[in-house]
């Protein structure tokens, strides 16, 4: 696959990741309704990864942690994150988990109000 396939391919990935999380019809993107970040916060962040052509944040692994606290709207630590996406609990799962999430605040699209909590926020993305 050329480059310019890898790129078109990780596009089309973030289109469609935008697409399920603005579609989730029980579950609106946090700051949709005035209250937060502004419509659409986590649409923007995706968008601005895919210009980016951030492929960190738009693998798939990360595209499900975005879309669970795009469509929860909570505040979680690293164990519920995983407990809320199937993986196990043991202290490797969580640590790598950490990881990712702290990757994802650098990034702007989560926040860590506190110590081991995280939440939507788009303040460094302009939301």
């Amino acid at each position: 696959m050329s480059g310019a396939e890898e790129r078109l391919a990780r596009l089309q990935i973030a289109r469609e990741t935008v697409e399920e999380v603005l579609a989730a019809p029980s579950s609106p993107v946090p700051g949709s309704d005035g209250a937060g970040g502004g419509d659409g916060g986590v649409a923007v962040a995706l968008l601005k990864a895919e210009s980016e052509l951030d492929v960190t944040v738009m693998s798939p692994e990360y595209r499900e942690i975005i879309a669970l606290f795009a469509t929860s709207g909570a505040a979680m630590r690293c164990k519920e994150v995983c407990r809320q996406l199937g993986l196990g609990t043991e202290p490797r799962h969580v640590e790598g988990m950490r990881s990712k999430l702290k990757r994802l605040v650098e990034r702007g699209i989560l926040a860590e109000p506190s110590s081991g909590l995280f939440k939507v926020d788009g303040r460094k993305q302009g939301w």
